[in-house]
């Protein structure tokens, strides 16, 4: 008989491919369990494992068959990469997987019978391939630019995060990006750690986004008829906004958890009401936060969403109406993504706002929104453990969320190649 063993087709991928794992050498319907582990950007293990019975000629294929028991429950050929948990908590972190940067990670696969390791294999996931390459932007711009090494005529990218700031989300999106064949550009626009940029969400010039666009279009290397623009939240606002304005110059536009409005600018300090954005240096029409909102790092999501709604619920239709994100003058397709279990503001629902004014005008451009039941504000990447804001959303559902979505972005992008 031969020993049991863990074979993978691969042990180093990218992060949004299927993990292609089999046991051999088991004896038929023997039950054994699969460990994983992994560490993330500060060093805290994540782990996961799940209980499988090997078939009549000893073996498992994680593609084909559900565990009998573990951290997930369906047939998931990448189950135990989005279902690890942390393995003890600490209390300066919070309990989400930290990923601040574009570094691959390790992650370790142990085959144990009868509580025995008799297997362990490790598998390499990585943001970027051997062929891209990264470049750190100070001007005109702030930001990081990545693209398949000797390549011409690229369609880009420009990918802007949320209000949490800097390249957080942008930087490892751009990354992955652009293994699919784009040049990337993760624009950064406010961030407390860099002196050249406003520490706030507040009164961001649109110029700056504009700026960027032209910065690409002047790139020999890109195909200036091809430039698209994503962005998550703040972003995604900032993306609807930006479009209004340039969309000519946009070959798509893809806006995950957008709002249909402009809101007020974000200040972790005093409140100060001032909008997100200005153009030209005229502050855009905002919807104004009630009088006694506080922000602060560490506020419950849904004191975030209940913010939101106060603030759409108390304006008037006049005030709405000058804040509304003007969608129907925006001339390039469009991607919303949402979730019902939106903890920041009601993405589905300003979606669905969103498309129907789009209809009205026969939605010439085949815009479409994805919306998710089970999913909330979070949005990321494939096969990391998801980041959850509502307490009835499972990892599960997250897992599946991120990873529709992500495919979704991929043939929106090809789909709307000029």
């Amino acid at each position: 008989m031969m020993d049991p063993k863990i074979i993978l087709s691969s042990t180093n991928q990218l992060i949004d491919q299927n993990v292609n794992l089999q046991i051999t050498g088991l004896k038929p319907n023997q039950q054994v369990k699969i460990r994983a582990e992994m560490q993330d950007d500060v060093e805290r293990t994540w782990h996961s494992y799940a209980i499988f019975t090997s078939d009549h000629e000893g073996r498992i294929n994680l593609e084909k068959v559900a565990p009998d028991e573990g951290f997930y429950t369906n047939c998931d050929p990448n189950g135990l990469l989005w279902s690890m948990q942390l393995k003890e908590s600490n209390v300066y972190f919070p309990p989400i997987f930290l990923k601040m940067s574009t570094r691959s990670h390790k992650v370790s696969l142990y085959l144990l019978v009868e509580d025995e390791v008799k297997d362990k294999r490790e598998v390499q996931f990585n943001f970027t391939n051997s062929d891209t390459e990264e470049e750190n932007i100070e001007n005109p711009i702030i930001g990081k630019l990545f693209k398949p090494k000797e390549k011409n005529n690229l369609p880009a990218v420009i990918i802007i995060g949320g209000s949490t700031g800097g390249l957080l989300w942008a930087e490892q999106m751009a990354a992955l990006l652009s293994t699919k064949g784009y040049a990337t550009l993760a624009l950064n626009y406010f961030d407390i750690q860099n002196d050249n940029l406003p520490s706030e969400l507040i009164e961001i010039k649109i110029e700056y986004f504009k700026k960027a666009l032209n910065w690409l279009e002047g790139k020999s290397e890109i195909d200036k008829n091809n430039i698209s623009i994503m962005g998550i939240s703040k972003g995604a606002e900032l993306s609807l906004l930006f479009g209004s304005y340039f969309s000519k110059h946009l070959a798509s536009i893809i806006a995950y958890v957008p709002s249909s409005h402009v809101f007020e600018g974000i200040s972790m300090d005093e409140h100060q009401t001032k909008s997100s954005w200005t153009y030209n240096n005229y502050p855009i029409d905002f919807v104004k936060y009630p009088v006694d909102t506080k922000f602060s790092k560490d506020m419950n999501p849904m004191d975030i969403r209940k913010i939101h709604d106060a603030a759409l619920n108390t304006s008037t239709p006049k005030q709405l109406e000058s804040a509304r994100i003007p969608i129907e003058k925006i001339e390039s397709p469009i991607l919303m993504i949402s979730g019902e279990k939106d903890t920041t503001w009601s993405s589905s629902t300003m979606c669905k706002d969103m498309m129907q004014t789009l209809e009205k005008n026969n939605n010439l451009y085949q815009s479409k929104h994805l919306y998710f039941n089970n999913m909330g504000h979070t949005f990321f990447l494939p096969n990391l453990p998801p980041m959850i804001d509502h307490p009835s959303v499972t990892a599960q559902d997250a897992a599946n969320a991120n990873k529709k979505a992500w495919n979704a972005t991929l043939k929106f992008l090809v789909d709307h190649f000029n």
